[in-house]
């Protein structure tokens, strides 16, 4: 085998992988799919361009396939011509044909309109085999990594774009739950993101923010909302606890009123029952507000709603603490007085009854029956009482 013979077997070997490698990108099921939607017109922008130009480049990479392969078809015609071809002749030829510029290829086209009468219809170059396979070379470089590029893209982009659209509805829902309308971001701009692939990261960047923007606006909703209700709902309780305050004073006050025998005067100062109902429409009207979603509104004026129901409480509890104050006041006194007429009764069964005790004891009994209760004056006697059975020995 002479070293033409290893040249041609070298190129015949070069064309098998070109085929292989070509065929596998051209039949690729991205080819395919980018090649559909080219023809169907879906890719616009920068896309088509790269489309067009991609699956221009697998077309021009067949055709140059087709020169180199003449090429190589002519040179094994003359390796095979026989007896009759001189060997030194046919390997001038085969040298010429394999590694002199023995390619004729198209370069450009020439419109009628551009041509005068003996010129051609393209301009052509001549190329040996070995320019022309750095051609090819560069061809399918780059329509690899168009194609590869746009498949990404598309691929990419359309994961993105579907949780764009379930993110989109997860706040929707969000958005219809809180009844706001306002402030969502529009999403007309996905299909020319569809259409454009490769152009659109910027747009899915931007529709983004505008979720994360919408995002963060429900949340302050959703927040000042629940804070709304807590708010409400903690209004209802203390007036429920204003109510069962006033409950408690009401009985309290109702004994201090039979300890006294007569209506007694209590410096704490306490809500009456009209402000109490005025405190009680003031929270249903902000629950009203608060059904229609006027949440902002409801927490200012809860915030002045509750210094109030607060005010109501203190003055309630002080009340209550001074009327309990005033009741043992009096428990405290008969406390003592039944103390004393124990001791009494001890003392007068060891050393017989004494009259002035005895009198002291029926004045302290009058005392407590006196409306009003005169305590200061029962404490007096008390005293003496007390007085009179320390100096019985």
């Amino acid at each position: 085998m002479t070293n033409f013979d290893d040249l041609l077997a070298l190129w015949q070997q070069r064309l098998a992988v070109i085929s292989t490698n070509a065929n596998e990108l051209s039949d690729a099921e991205s080819t395919k799919r980018i090649r559909i939607k080219l023809r169907a017109g879906n890719y616009t922008g920068l896309s088509k361009a790269k489309a067009e130009c991609a699956i221009s480049q697998l077309s021009t990479l067949v055709d140059d396939y087709l020169l180199l392969a003449k090429v190589v078809d002519e040179a094994r015609s003359i390796s095979h011509g026989g007896l009759l071809t001189a060997w030194t002749n046919a390997n001038e030829k085969i040298s010429a044909l394999l590694e002199g510029p023995s390619i004729t290829r198209t370069t450009v086209q020439i419109a009628i309109k551009n041509r005068d009468l003996l010129g051609n219809a393209a301009e052509s170059t001549k190329l040996t085999p070995d320019a022309l396979l750095r051609l090819m070379q560069n061809e399918f470089e780059q329509a690899r990594e168009s194609l590869n590029e746009l498949d990404l893209a598309e691929t990419n982009g359309s994961l993105a774009l579907a949780n764009l659209k379930q993110d989109y509805s997860v706040m929707e829902q969000r958005a219809q739950t809180l009844n706001v309308d306002s402030d969502r971001p529009s999403f007309i701009e996905i299909q020319g993101l569809q259409s454009d692939p490769l152009s659109a990261s910027d747009g899915i960047d931007a529709l983004k923010r505008s979720l994360e923007t919408w995002t963060a606006k429900l949340n302050d909703l959703e927040r000042t909302r629940t804070v709304a209700i807590s708010e409400v709902e903690r209004a209802k309780l203390s007036l429920k606890d204003i109510q069962e305050l006033q409950v408690i004073y009401g009985s309290q006050y109702k004994r201090l009123e039979d300890l006294y025998g007569v209506p007694v005067v209590v410096s704490s100062q306490t809500p009456q029952g009209a402000a109490i109902t005025m405190l009680q429409s003031w929270c249903e009207t902000l629950e009203k507000s608060l059904t229609a979603g006027q949440w902002s509104a409801v927490r200012v004026g809860m915030s002045r709603l509750q210094l109030a129901i607060a005010q109501a409480q203190t003055d309630l509890h002080r009340a209550i603490a001074e009327v309990q104050t005033r009741c043992a006041e009096v428990d405290e006194v008969k406390g003592r007085f039944a103390a004393y007429k124990a001791k009494d009764a001890v003392l007068s069964a060891k050393f017989g009854r004494d009259d002035s005790r005895q009198q002291m004891q029926r004045q302290i009994e009058s005392d407590f029956n006196i409306q009003p209760l005169d305590l200061e004056n029962l404490r007096t006697h008390l005293v003496r009482y007390q007085l009179m059975l320390s100096k019985v020995i």
